[in-house]
């Protein structure tokens, strides 16, 4: 299974309220300590490996749904594999302030 989004020159602006992009942080981060095997970075592209088991596709499946509401700067490919999920994350030039908030 694989799922990509194209973002065309959108503007590195998150239409979130601090409030909620805090609480959306938060999630990222819970999740990240509940189902996070490794991390790797090559510029602004992010790609993370997840615990292929019970909810974690399907909170990653919603958290980039989310973020694909709120961030349309981002572009996200996620994949199943054998036994991890992975998912790639690729931050326009100069969102890479955003990749070190969420991801640091």
């Amino acid at each position: 299974m694989a799922r990509q989004m194209a973002s065309e020159a959108a503007p590195i602006a998150c239409t979130l309220e601090p409030s909620d992009q805090n609480a959306r942080i938060e999630e990222w981060r819970e999740l990240r300590r509940d189902a996070l095997i490794e991390e790797t970075r090559d510029g602004a592209v992010s790609t993370t490996l997840w615990e292929r088991r019970a909810g974690v596709l399907e909170r990653l499946e919603q958290l980039v749904e989310a973020e694909r509401d709120c961030c349309s700067f981002l572009d996200f490919h996620l994949e199943q594999e054998d036994s991890i999920v992975r998912l790639q994350t690729t931050f326009p030039p100069g969102g890479e302030a955003v990749l070190d908030l969420v991801f640091g």
